[in-house]
């Protein structure tokens, strides 16, 4: 069974768009910084990255929205690692709001030199 990463994000005023809920931009945002804690969790940092002279890039990425949140609300990003081979790897991202499901992405990233 794969490894699940939770991580908990609490909406700030600044993420909202005029319609007082959180702008589809910032989901995109949640599950970077989400993925970025998983690496770190994993003893994986940037300083490791220039180490190994390769840094992760963004290849494909699909979204879905399925509820609005809005100021305050504690979501919690969960992620885990679907799919990888040498140089790509696939995170599965879900963002929840208490135990509803508000947001669904998937992120495949890959491998290159810098």
């Amino acid at each position: 069974m794969a490894k699940h990463y939770r991580c908990i994000i609490e909406v700030r005023g600044y993420e909202l768009d005029a319609s007082g809920h959180v702008d589809h931009a910032n989901y995109i945002h949640y599950m970077e910084h989400a993925r970025w804690r998983v690496l770190r969790e994993e003893g994986i940092t940037p300083a490791l990255f220039a180490k190994w002279k390769r840094w992760p890039v963004i290849a494909n990425l699909t979204a879905q929205f399925m509820r609005p949140t809005f100021l305050g609300d504690r979501l919690e990003v969960r992620t885990h690692i679907s799919d990888h081979g040498r140089t790509n790897f696939t995170f599965e991202q879900c963002i929840y709001r208490r135990d509803e499901a508000v947001f669904k992405g998937i992120v495949q990233a890959v491998m290159v030199n810098d």
